[in-house]
């Protein structure tokens, strides 16, 4: 089934935004609350995408999930399809998820988990109604600004997914393709409607990101 780059770059942001906001929230809970030998080398690498080039990305996910890599075990051809979309963007909003959760993590005041344990709340119940709730703006932080980045994902998703019409192409990509034949129009009218879906997730990140509870 053949999808328009609006189409699919709203279900592919939202798949991978999804994705990677699982995976951020439990790395940077587990991270906040482990010491081992090599955290800081983990931490480095969670965070190196957000100064890497995406084509270096790119890159390396090409070769991974290639079929001298992973992909080659695989019984499912990953490269140049919707999931390969959906694993560029996530891999682009990870790191900004994650910085966000790990940072809400450190200012949450250690007076109320004593206070819950005096009261002989067990550590679910501390997690439940003390990190979660305390946590809910930079979740809804880390969340939006994921999408936001999901979203405009170009170079890792050129590496990886391609730009195939009706079933790679994002807005992103639309754009590109868009400007180097000439159509300036068209070109404009995605920018646009790229614009128009960062403007109201980041508008959504300040209305509900601040929240204090």
């Amino acid at each position: 089934m053949t999808q328009s780059p609006l189409q699919l770059t709203f279900e592919v942001g939202m798949m991978a935004t999804m994705s990677a906001f699982v995976l951020a929230f439990g790395s940077a809970y587990f991270m906040h609350h482990r010491q081992f030998k090599g955290k800081r080398l983990l931490e480095t690498i969670f965070l190196l995408p957000l100064i890497l080039p995406p084509t270096v990305i790119g890159l390396y996910a090409l070769i991974i999930l290639g079929n001298n890599g992973i992909g080659g075990f695989l019984p499912i051809t990953i490269l140049f399809t919707k999931q390969a979309n959906v694993i560029a963007s996530a891999l682009a909003a990870f790191p900004l998820i994650y910085q966000t959760i790990r940072l809400g993590l450190k200012q949450l005041d250690a007076e109320w988990y004593e206070a819950g344990r005096v009261l002989g709340g067990s550590e679910r119940q501390l997690f439940t109604y003390v990190t979660i709730p305390l946590l809910l703006p930079a979740l809804t932080s880390g969340f939006v600004l994921g999408f936001a980045r999901s979203i405009g994902e170009f170079g890792i998703t050129m590496m990886i997914a391609g730009n195939i019409p009706g079933e790679t192409m994002t807005l992103a990509t639309a754009i590109y393709m868009a400007t180097i034949n000439g159509d300036m129009t068209q070109a404009l009218i995605w920018s646009g409607w790229l614009v128009g879906l960062a403007f109201l997730v980041l508008w959504l990140s300040e209305r509900y990101g601040k929240r204090q509870y």
